[in-house]
């Protein structure tokens, strides 16, 4: 009997800086050392069925992650939980398990808080402020000509849906909602570059944290 099982997990610390082939490989050993009873695709090289959900971007950390996998066993959700978790390295932690309820292209938005830390916060949000208050923000975003991919211009302002600053000791912190559909998934990093092209001042850090990912209606994915 075969059952489709949907695991949230957390990516943050040290573990913002697995890329994602290594996240595979890590899940992937962590499942098997677990001693969970997973279902392997069928013909000439066999392989565990795992599918991650909206991939996260190297260097940012996030609070939910998604990957669907198939129990061939009986197990409870619980225990695949605790498992995992006594498993994973410390900074990739498994918080949900649960059947699946939703499709992953079904995912059409994703929260994120944003830290940039600078020398003179106020300087750098009435900056970033200026450039978002514009009518169009242009940016140059990969998109696929035949087999190329190729840098297109592109107007990101219709998919920033939420773009709140705040100033902290010695950073400006930032509250996005972006578009993240199949189609339409936008990497905060592209937003930061283009409000903060041109600023004078010297930005030594970013920090990105993933929070929530959202169907259409603003209702969390699960």
């Amino acid at each position: 009997m075969q059952n489709d099982v949907r695991l949230f997990f957390t990516k943050t610390g040290l573990a913002k800086y697995i890329s994602h082939l290594d996240l595979m490989r890590c899940m992937s050993r962590a499942v098997k050392r677990a001693g969970i009873p997973l279902w392997y695709t069928e013909g000439f090289n066999p392989h565990l069925f795992m599918t991650f959900a909206r991939p996260l971007s190297l260097g940012q950390e996030s609070l939910c992650e998604v990957v669907d996998v198939r129990l061939v066993g009986e197990m409870t959700f619980k225990d695949i939980q605790t498992r995992l978790n006594e498993t994973l390295p410390k900074d990739i932690t498994v918080v949900s398990v649960q059947k699946p309820v939703h499709k992953p292209s079904e995912i059409t938005f994703a929260d994120y808080e944003v830290r940039l830390f600078c020398d003179i916060p106020s300087a750098l949000k009435a900056y970033m402020e200026k450039a978002f208050s514009k009518e169009q923000i242009i940016v140059l975003k990969k998109a696929k000509q035949g087999r190329r991919k190729i840098d297109k211009e592109m107007d990101i302002k219709p998919n920033v849906l939420r773009f709140d600053a705040a100033t902290a000791e010695n950073a400006v912190c930032l509250d996005l909602r972006l578009t993240a559909g199949d189609q339409t998934n936008i990497n905060p990093t592209l937003l930061l570059s283009a409000l903060t092209d041109g600023f004078d001042g010297e930005i030594q850090n970013t920090d990105i944290l993933k929070k929530h990912i959202l169907l259409e209606n603003g209702e969390p994915f699960c």
